[in-house]
């Protein structure tokens, strides 16, 4: 156990290739950390993909702790009010077709509620589709002048700092409920701030033409991760509810 306390401590406050010290040239310096870390001097930071492991498991941690995870129950509640005092009549009139649609918005409430509450494992799963925007946004030329392999260690950089602001977040949950909500509405924002400060002196672009290029590839990003979620959600309504409906309209 003492050799395994030593070896964390030594990761953490280590000047050379230390968590520390490689968080704070993320902050300070990240698009020269980045640029330094492509030409080979490696060493001198800690990896990206176990920095992000291990903020992701702080957040983790945090979200355990601070209770910050969404209750399924109560968005459904909060859906179902929405639908009822959108349709008050037709719900009344309690139509198989209005109760798919109010089944299908507690899916929605469902897929949203999982996407925040098991943000590390989306984030985890969706990194090669991070890959694909990033590539597809950023320029042919710049495609051919770097490997995925060296658009992965800004990517992976870049997510540890968003992933430290939701952390941020989770911590502000144990003081303010609304704060908590009202930072998470800038998330995109921080998304698009950690991409232009880690591939702005990597790509040679200004900070204008990165940011641009970053919000495209975030819009990208969402629209395929919609696409395919609503794929999911439609699959699964129509395997679930759709032979109940059926019987419903048959009767």
């Amino acid at each position: 156990m003492k050799f395994i306390y030593e070896n964390l401590l030594a990761a953490f406050i280590s000047k050379d290739g230390g968590i520390w010290f490689t968080l704070k040239n993320l902050f300070i310096r990240p698009g020269e950390m980045i640029v330094e870390i492509l030409k080979g001097k490696r060493r001198s930071y800690f990896s990206p993909f176990p920095m992000l492991f291990f903020t992701l498991t702080v957040l983790i941690l945090l979200f355990s702790i601070t209770g910050s995870r969404e209750d399924i129950k109560s968005i459904e509640q909060e859906i179902i009010k929405a639908e009822k005092d959108g349709k008050t009549e037709l719900v009344v009139n309690g139509s198989s077709t209005e109760k798919g649609r109010s089944e299908f918005f507690k899916l929605i409430g469902h897929t949203i509620t999982f996407y925040n509450n098991h943000y590390t494992a989306v984030t985890m799963l969706t990194i090669p589709v991070f890959l694909f925007v990033t590539r597809a946004w950023y320029g042919k030329t710049n495609r051919k002048r770097y490997y995925r392999a060296e658009y992965l260690i800004a990517i992976a950089y870049s997510m540890v700092m968003v992933v430290l602001y939701r952390c941020l977040i989770s911590l502000m949950y144990m003081f303010s409920g609304n704060a908590s909500d009202s930072m998470s509405n800038f998330v995109p924002l921080v998304i698009v701030a950690a991409q232009t400060a880690c591939f702005r002196k990597m790509l040679g672009f200004s900070i204008a033409k990165t940011a641009w290029r970053s919000l495209l590839a975030l819009v990208l990003y969402y629209i395929i991760l919609g696409i395919f979620l609503l794929s999911i959600l439609i699959l699964v309504f129509l395997i679930v509810y759709g032979p109940i409906m059926k019987q419903k309209n048959g009767v």
